[in-house]
């Protein structure tokens, strides 16, 4: 029997036939991405001088003592050398390739809380044409460069973790992104072509992503890793299939995602979506998303 790695056991379980019919619906369905942009991925600039990320970050991370601000001059204030500053306790990965200080940044103080608000009130929301409801903690990520022999790419969609399929994903880069410090992703068309060759289910997807070595060359054939430089940021289809990468470069990569849902579209979802990870998380107004909406 195959041991459970990346995202198996992490998909979605169906209460009923009915239930489960409910979300292969709400997934083939949704076209909000071609509706809205005529692309299921589409890059777009900020003024980041406005809404400086970085500078929040740098903060931040002095804040939760994860940093020291004399050993930040040391690199010459730069975040994408971040790397040289912190412990290898800091670094590593743990069994959910997850990095002591990505753990360590779900805390964040007001300001970059109103920063986060207010990007999303002033840039995103007026891009679409009706209301909406966004992810109420933003996920920062930090990749470091690695050098780990084994490294398999967990490709994955929200959606096969519990989000629903109406759901956009919002990607910045913090720090400029190339090569293998980037996302990887995969056009819509050829990501649900892959799940049809999964006979539509998540787990088995899951499970060729890790065990499949001519599945795995599939998704690497068939995705590319996004080049932007700060003050630039994605909105994909969160059915495209994407992942982090081994980061074989040598400059630190910062990002945040967002998850946003447009009013409209959350009245028409079939059923409703729960994640499947630890917290269970409910994708509903006032639990993962914002009561408020914008």
């Amino acid at each position: 029997m195959l041991q459970n790695k990346g995202h198996m056991g992490l998909t979605p379980i169906f209460s009923s036939d009915s239930d489960k019919n409910f979300f292969y619906q709400d997934l083939v369905e949704t076209n909000i991405m071609k509706e809205v942009f005529k692309s299921d991925r589409i890059k777009l600039k900020y003024d980041y001088k406005k809404f400086d990320f970085q500078k929040a970050v740098i903060k931040n991370l002095i804040s939760l003592g994860i940093i020291k601000k004399k050993d930040f001059v040391e690199i010459n204030n730069d975040l994408s050398r971040l790397h040289e500053i912190l412990s290898d306790r800091e670094k590593n990965l743990d069994e959910h390739e997850l990095n002591g200080v990505t753990r360590k940044f779900y805390e964040f103080d007001d300001k970059l809380q109103m920063l986060y608000v207010n990007f999303l009130t002033n840039v995103i929301s007026p891009i679409f044409p009706n209301k909406i409801f966004y992810q109420k903690n933003p996920t920062f990520r930090f990749s470091f460069p690695q050098n780990k022999d084994k490294f398999i790419k967990r490709y994955h969609s929200d959606i096969m973790l519990g989000h629903p399929p109406r759901e956009l994903n919002i990607w910045i880069n913090i720090t400029d992104v190339f090569s293998t410090n980037s996302l990887r992703i995969m056009n819509l068309k050829k990501s649900l072509s892959l799940l049809k060759k999964c006979d539509m289910n998540f787990e088995i997807f899951a499970e060729r992503v890790q065990y499949d070595e001519l599945f795995q060359k599939e998704l690497k054939k068939n995705s590319c890793s996004l080049e932007m430089s700060y003050g630039y940021f994605t909105i994909f289809d969160s059915r495209c299939f994407h992942c982090t990468q081994q980061n074989r470069t040598d400059r630190t990569r910062v990002s945040m995602d967002i998850r946003i849902i447009q009013d409209t579209d959350f009245e028409l979802l079939k059923r409703k979506y729960i994640g499947t990870g630890r917290k269970r998380s409910k994708f509903v107004p006032g639990e993962y998303y914002a009561r408020k909406k914008i």
